[in-house]
C-alpha cells in the first residue's frame, strides 16, 4: 500500500464519523450526512493531490461546499415545484360541458328512481344512499333481511335495465 493510499485511509477512519456529526448537528439526517462525507472523499480521491497541501482542510472545505451545494439544490427544487405547482393549478369549477352532462345524468337517475316501485326505492335509497345495512333497513321498515335482499335485486337489476337501454347505440 503506498505512502498516500495509508494516508488517506488513515484520514476517512479519523474525520469520517466527525464530519457526519457535524452535519447531524446542522440538522442533516444520518444518511444523507453519510453519502455527503462519502461524496467528499471521492472528491478528495479524484483532486489533484500533489497540489494538496493540507488534505483534512481541504476534506473540510470540500464537505462545506457540497452542504451548500445541497442546499441550494433542495432550495431551487422547491421553488421549481412551487412554481410548477402554481402553474398547474387548475380552476376547480367544473367546464360548462361537464355541468350539463352531469345535470342530464342526474335528471336521468332521478327519473330511473323515481319509475321504481315504492319499496324498492325506499329500500335502495337507504342502504345506497343513507348507507343503512340490510339488517337496520329490515328493522326500520319491520320486515326479513331476506325481503330486503329481494327488494335491493330488483331495485338494481331494474335500473341496470333502464340505463343499459339509454347507453346502448342505436342503429
Amino acid at each position: 500500500m503506498s505512502d498516500l493510499t495509508t494516508n488517506l485511509a488513515a484520514l476517512y477512519a479519523d474525520e469520517q464519523g466527525k464530519l457526519q456529526r457535524l452535519l447531524m448537528r446542522q440538522g442533516m439526517s444520518r444518511t444523507a450526512a453519510a453519502d455527503l462525507v462519502q461524496e467528499a472523499f471521492l472528491r478528495l480521491l479524484g483532486a489533484p493531490l500533489e497540489e494538496v497541501r493540507d488534505l483534512r482542510s481541504y476534506l473540510f472545505r470540500t464537505t462545506r461546499n457540497l452542504t451548500v451545494d445541497t442546499a441550494r439544490r433542495r432550495h431551487r427544487n422547491a421553488l421549481g415545484n412551487a412554481v410548477a405547482l402554481d402553474e398547474n393549478i387548475v380552476d376547480p369549477a367544473p367546464l360548462p360541458d361537464a355541468v350539463l352532462i352531469s345535470r342530464q345524468e342526474f335528471q336521468a337517475l332521478h327519473a330511473a328512481l323515481a319509475d321504481l316501485p315504492p319499496r324498492c326505492r325506499e329500500v335502495l335509497i337507504l342502504h345506497k344512499f343513507e348507507g343503512l345495512s340490510y339488517a337496520e333497513i329490515a328493522d326500520r321498515l319491520g320486515v326479513a333481511k331476506n325481503t330486503i335482499t329481494v327488494h335491493m335485486v330488483k331495485a338494481v337489476s331494474c335500473l341496470k335495465a333502464r340505463f343499459s337501454e339509454v347507453s346502448l347505440p342505436k342503429g
